[in-house]
């Protein structure tokens, strides 16, 4: 008996459900459609010009990472990414689609910020290659040009500015694309959202409907009686 009311329900709002199943559709098009991103995180190591670091990764010295996360501050504005327990936690895996992140590496965790090397991590996502590749570049200019301007300000001769290198292998720009496992679940989330959507939508329109014709013969009667 539920299931009849409910199918009748249907046929009597069948232009709110062909709105919703075209929007589903037309969503689950664009879902299969989308080619994943691109992404890149490179790393500039900040070293002392003497070479008495013992790493490339970036200077230990505490001030020396002070300085890497002033520049990046500078760089990087108010934009900032959300703090996680995973220091390794990528941007896209937290839903960016598409932006650039600078900022230090901090192995504190989510709820204490804890920075052991001077590197500044230039993080870019984005829909295409060429995108990503450019907004990397620029933005791995502007760390330079930020680094050697602070240094000139406070007066340290250009022979004795910190060494910036960019780690070559983290240059290397990857194409993130969905699996079919995560593609099948999301339709499966999306036709579930959109009938659920269409049977409220056209119950709602019922109601509306029902009542606006209960409301009209009842004005019809009420002026039958009184003529």
């Amino acid at each position: 008996m539920i299931i009849r009311d409910l199918l009748q329900m249907l046929r009597r709002g069948w232009a709110i459900v062909i709105v919703m199943l075209v929007a589903t559709v037309t969503a689950a098009v664009f879902l299969l459609s989308t080619s994943g991103v691109y992404t890149t995180r490179t790393l500039i190591a900040f070293t002392l010009p003497d070479g008495t670091d013992l790493t490339d990764d970036g200077s230990s010295e505490p001030g020396i990472i002070t300085f890497a996360a002033t520049v990046a501050g500078e760089v990087a504005g108010n934009v900032e990414r959300p703090q996680y327990s995973d220091a390794d936690a990528r941007a896209y895996g937290i839903g960016v689609r598409q932006g650039v992140f600078v900022g230090v590496p901090d192995v504190g965790g989510q709820w204490n910020v804890v920075y052991r090397r001077a590197e500044v991590t230039v993080e870019v996502v984005g829909p295409t290659y060429e995108w990503v590749e450019k907004m990397r570049d620029s933005t791995v200019a502007r760390v330079f040009d930020a680094a050697d301007a602070q240094q000139e300000a406070i007066g340290i001769p250009e022979a004795s500015h910190l060494v910036y290198t960019v780690e070559p292998l983290s240059e290397q720009i990857e194409h993130i694309v969905p699996s079919r496992s995560s593609q099948i679940i999301a339709l499966a989330a999306l036709a579930v959202a959109g009938a659920m959507v269409a049977v409220f939508a056209a119950a709602w329109w019922d109601r509306r409907h029902r009542r606006h014709r209960f409301t009209a013969a009842r004005s019809h009667r009420s002026a039958e009686e009184v003529v």
